[in-house]
């Protein structure tokens, strides 16, 4: 296991082959799919990890999260740099519901943040939320992040459309809050 940085309470390492089922319990776990803004449900079957390894290998970080005293999962963050030129990187969390409500997001955030301006060098990091999901904006808000904008009702998702919320946050944002 490669070992990629520990926070307080959580390691985040790379992906290993044993945690693509895992992920995928991840995505399609009922509460998850109701608060993502991407469709990554992926049927079992031949193509399943090979899909799942292609998502994760193109991203520029990805790191499975897990409780640091028992190595249990509490989920996958990525950046994805679709926009290198502007240096901006596009930002998803997913965790487990069993995880919610310990302020495991929270820490996570802080450091991934942190390591995409200091460490990958972005400009902007930016990332789509549906508006329903009021933990997370309230979340991402605390950390930093600013409302750009609105995808209007962009996904059906039990019985009614959703907005998607598109926030961002720029290096000199971040640099800002931190202490002297």
């Amino acid at each position: 296991m490669a070992l990629f940085r520990s926070t307080e309470r959580l390691n985040l390492r790379s992906y290993k082959e044993s945690d693509l089922d895992t992920i995928q319990d991840l995505w399609n776990e009922l509460e998850v799919q109701q608060n993502t803004a991407m469709d990554h449900v992926v049927p079992r079957g031949p193509k399943f990890k090979e899909t799942i390894k292609g998502w994760l290998d193109n991203d520029r970080f990805h790191a499975i999260i897990e409780v640091k005293e028992t190595n249990e999962f509490v989920g996958l963050v990525t950046i994805r740099d679709d926009n290198v030129k502007n240096r901006d990187g596009d930002l998803a969390i997913n965790l487990t519901k069993s995880q919610w409500g310990k302020g495991y997001g929270q820490e996570v955030l802080k450091f991934v943040v942190d390591y995409a301006f200091r460490g990958l060098r972005c400009h902007r990091l930016s990332l789509g939320v549906f508006d329903s999901n009021e933990r997370a904006v309230k979340l991402y808000k605390k950390i930093g992040f600013v409302e750009e904008g609105r995808i209007r009702k962009a996904n059906w998702v039990d019985g009614e459309w959703r907005d998607v919320v598109l926030m961002a946050i720029l290096d000199e944002e971040w640099k800002a809050e931190l202490p002297q």
